[in-house]
């Protein structure tokens, strides 16, 4: 459905000089936020050592055509520190998801991936970055997308079909950039 919409997309995309220890972001417009997302987490169980990769790793999917970074998130991705993170975020970012939504799924699944202890943590990290790329790589990214998986049986749709089509743009939290 998303190459019917936007064309091809690229598996492989690392988004460049993006890094994941806060320290790196001290001098630039988003560390006020991300210290404060950071700040949270590591509150939160007392994990400090969650940030073990020096840089963000590869995302789900990136759109070139229209510069979107497209993150498919399963169940894992709905933990309390995930909703600690959201709940943080700058009222004025503008990001592809419904944060509201997104906060409710944290709530109700509450999941947790505890091996090792901090994973919870630093999947809640590395998922902010890569929500906040289009504030720290503007020239390489619009807008970061988010659809949840596991909720819905997304290959069902045909995305020749008019109607698939409408069902996929109600379903995905995104739906006012779909053109």
């Amino acid at each position: 459905m998303l190459y019917h919409i936007y064309g091809k997309g690229d598996h492989k995309y690392k988004p460049n000089g993006v890094f994941n220890h806060i320290e790196k972001y001290e001098a630039t417009k988003v560390h006020k936020p991300l210290k404060k997302i950071y700040t949270a987490l590591t509150e939160y169980r007392g994990n400090k050592d969650f940030v073990k990769a020096k840089t963000l790793q590869r995302c789900d999917l990136y759109i070139p055509s229209k510069k979107y970074v497209i993150e498919l998130d399963e169940v894992q991705h709905f933990s309390y520190p995930r909703y600690i993170t959201l709940k943080s975020y700058p009222r004025t970012m503008a990001v592809g998801f419904n944060i509201k939504r997104y906060q409710n799924t944290c709530e109700e699944m509450h999941s947790t991936d505890n091996d090792p202890s901090y994973r919870d943590e630093q999947r809640a990290w590395y998922d902010t970055l890569r929500d906040f790329l289009p504030l720290i790589t503007p020239d390489e990214v619009k807008l970061t997308l988010r659809i949840q998986l596991g909720f819905f049986k997304w290959c069902s749709l045909d995305p020749k079909n008019s109607k698939d089509k409408a069902v996929f743009k109600t379903l995905t939290s995104f739906m006012g950039e779909l053109k």
